[in-house]
């Protein structure tokens, strides 16, 4: 098994339980197969960069997975048969899908973004001291010049 990405961009005339559908039925021609997915990102309704078939936005779907070359070649055959489908891009990330160093390189990266969710909340709670509650600062300036005349 390799290591692979793919991005695909379904239409975004669609209902929500048709955007579901087919990313479901993507991800069962990868778990059919045999592979194993490591994540499913839905990135959401954004806007294109330039115009695709007259679409000029579209819903992003990532997937991380491991699987055998001719399952990718399987489900690219369907991403061009699929009306529902805009664009899509695979990329092969690794030769060898390791599933314990994804998993870990995962557990990673939740534990970095727990650590800097708690350290922002830990900044939003601390009160600081602003700049303006000085209240030493820029007394007796005009004391002096009202006392001359």
């Amino acid at each position: 098994m390799r290591h692979y990405e793919t991005l695909f961009i379904v239409n975004p005339d669609l209902s929500e339980e048709d955007t579901t559908a087919t990313v479901e039925k993507f991800s069962a021609i990868l778990t059919d197969a045999g592979s194993s997915m490591v994540k499913t990102d839905l990135w959401g309704r954004r806007r294109l960069a330039y115009e695709v078939k007259k679409f000029s936005k579209g819903y992003y779907v990532l997937f991380e997975y491991g699987a055998l070359p001719e399952t990718v070649a399987e489900m690219e055959r369907n991403f061009k048969i699929d009306e529902r489908v805009i664009r899509y891009l695979t990329v092969k990330k690794e030769d060898v899908f390791d599933a314990e160093a994804v998993a870990k390189a995962q557990a990673e990266a939740e534990a970095k973004a727990a650590a800097r969710a708690a350290r922002e909340q830990e900044e939003l709670e601390s009160p600081r001291r602003r700049r303006d509650d000085d209240d030493d600062e820029g007394e007796g300036e005009f004391e002096d010049e009202e006392d001359e005349d």
